[in-house]
């Protein structure tokens, strides 16, 4: 039959079966090629595809045996899944629409083994135990010429500033009193004052030039007054500034030896991070697990910083890709995880439904989250709140550095925290409760050791994470009540070290402060006798010139009564 065939019946035919070969045998390693160096090249490391499998009718894809190495750590995969399937919408498709009723993602794992050690091709940031070679150790001490060199002591300034003050009030306080009335002077005022007071009343000439004479003698007690004052409104700004001198050399000598303490024990804001180099490695997987979804998720739908904003028609009848319903079954600790998610899309604004989903474990309450997320032309928007419980820690290695290891030997965990995205930015926080812990840490050199010993004794934990930052850069922070602790620890073995030279430097710094201290305090009674001194002459003078030779109405009368019994014979 086939040979009464019409030429064009057999060209089609054939034709369609070269076409399904093709489709058979060539479009799923391309497919797995180009998932491949996509994928990578979004994550910024390899990504490995064991297969790819689909089927026309129904129209349906799977992808199998997913490796995403761990770009830190390239000999681990961050993620592994044994599958992801996802039946897709065949009508849709002709618009380029891609709109899946089911995703379904089987086996996901993390921190699994690699068989061969990953490629890199973007350089994360730094490492934890980039971070923790920061630590001070036997080396990094300072010498103590180093040490001076590298302070701002408050000792040389506060010697310095009392020099100053000298310059500036001691000495032309000095000469200010210098030029002040002597009591010789004021004596003489005082007499001059007391013979004019006992002129005859009788002898109005007598009187008249009696009053004259105290005229001038007031005018000089008023320049006199005027020195005073002056003196007095300097010596008021010098004991001022004298005080505070006082209190300056007095304080200055501790204040540059708990400094020089934090300069040679290392960065101090270093020291103050020592739980975030410790446990931030551990902390930061466990918040990538919690944050699962807006970590993954996010990343691939929300629009790059690099790209031309694209205009939506928000009464489309059709998103440009849409996920009705994914399920996710994951492995964490030996406990099976089962995620839901319900509509997936990049395009919010036309769904009018935001991305819910929640994650739970199975067949126990001990992981619970639940979040949602859309994406608008304003920017992502988010929330996810969660809690996880009853965790038993066993044998997990907690800090694995050069310097540092510590393993878990037993603990159990607990943390619940909320994190919210609005407009792209990042706000939130995290408790990490590890309670009934039993940890084993050793050392490589002596501080390393210090730290140690300090987490052997410890029998909890808590570490407080902040989230901040945007969608494109995130911000993490880790903190604890342990961070002072071992920062005390690390700082007095540190000067324990080095108490010699230390205490050297503190003695020599207390000797200028008490030679520039004993001065200052001589400067501060000296300043206080002279303003004493000052007050008393002012106050005498003040009364000189409230003083009176008589009534000044009463002198008037009289001597217009002389005057008439001159003119009219009286």
């Amino acid at each position: 039959m086939s040979k009464n065939l019409p030429l064009t019946v057999k060209v089609a035919l054939g034709a369609t079966f070269v076409l399904l070969g093709v489709n058979l045998f060539l479009v799923d390693p391309i497919v797995k090629w180009v998932a491949e160096a996509e994928m990578g090249k979004m994550h910024g490391a390899e990504v490995n595809i064991g297969s790819v499998s689909h089927s026309i009718f129904p129209l349906s894809v799977q992808i199998n045996d997913i490796e995403v190495t761990d770009a830190r750590r390239p000999k681990l995969n961050q993620v592994q899944v044994q599958s992801i399937s996802a039946d897709v919408a065949f009508i849709p498709l002709l618009s380029s629409k891609v709109i899946v009723d089911e995703l379904v993602i089987v086996g996901m794992e993390f921190n699994q083994a690699r068989a061969v050690e990953g490629t890199v091709f973007r350089p994360p940031g730094p490492s934890f135990s980039e971070l923790l070679a920061t630590l001070p150790n036997q080396n990094d001490i300072p010498s103590k010429d180093e040490l001076l060199a590298r302070s701002s002591l408050q000792t040389p300034l506060a010697v310095a500033a009392a020099q100053t003050t000298k310059e500036k009030y001691v000495d032309p306080l000095q000469e200010k009193y210098a030029a002040l009335p002597d009591k010789e002077k004021l004596a003489a005022y005082k007499k001059t004052f007391n013979e004019l007071k006992n002129t005859d009343y009788k002898n109005p000439a007598a009187l008249l030039k009696a009053k004259e004479q105290w005229d001038n003698v007031k005018a000089q007690i008023k320049q006199d007054k005027a020195l005073i004052s002056e003196f007095r409104t300097l010596a008021s700004a010098a004991n001022k500034a004298v005080k505070e001198n006082i209190v300056a050399l007095k304080s200055a000598p501790q204040a540059d030896y708990q400094a020089l303490q934090k300069v040679m024990a290392g960065d101090p804001e270093a020291l103050s991070q020592i739980t975030y180099m410790l446990f931030g490695d551990k902390a930061e997987q466990l918040n990538q697990t919690i944050l699962l979804a807006l970590d993954t998720v996010l990343p691939m739908l929300a629009p790059k910083a690099d790209e031309p904003a694209v205009s939506i028609d928000p009464n489309a009848e059709y998103a440009n890709i849409l996920i009705r319903e994914a399920r996710i079954l994951l492995s964490l600790n030996d406990t099976s995880i089962r995620s839901d998610w319900q509509n997936i899309t990049d395009q919010h604004i036309i769904t009018k439904t935001p991305t819910t989903y929640t994650i739970n474990s199975i067949g126990t309450d001990v992981i619970d989250v639940q979040g949602e997320f859309s994406i608008l032309p304003t920017g992502i928007s988010a929330q996810q709140a969660w809690q996880i419980m009853d965790i038993a820690l066993d044998n997990v290695p907690a800090v694995d550095s050069e310097r540092i290891k510590a393993v878990i030997n037993s603990a159990n965990m607990m943390t619940r925290g909320s994190l919210n995205i609005t407009n792209n930015i990042l706000s939130g926080q995290s408790d990490i409760d590890l309670s009934a812990l039993a940890l084993t840490a050793t050392g490589t050199d002596k501080y390393s050791n210090i730290i140690a010993q300090t987490l052997n004794q410890l029998d909890a934990l808590n570490l407080a994470t902040d989230f901040s930052g945007s969608v494109a850069e995130p911000g993490f922070s880790l903190s604890s009540d342990l961070d002072n602790k071992l920062s005390k620890a690390l700082i007095s073995g540190l000067l324990n070290d080095q108490e010699g030279e230390l205490a050297e430097i503190r003695q020599s710094l207390k000797a200028k402060a008490a030679q520039s201290l004993n001065v200052n305090q001589e400067y501060l009674g000296n300043i206080t006798k002279l303003m004493q001194l000052a007050d008393g002459d002012l106050s005498n003078l003040e009364s000189l010139l409230q003083g009176q030779l008589g009534d000044s109405d009463d002198l008037k009368n009289k001597l217009m009564n002389k005057l008439k019994g001159k003119l009219f014979g009286d």
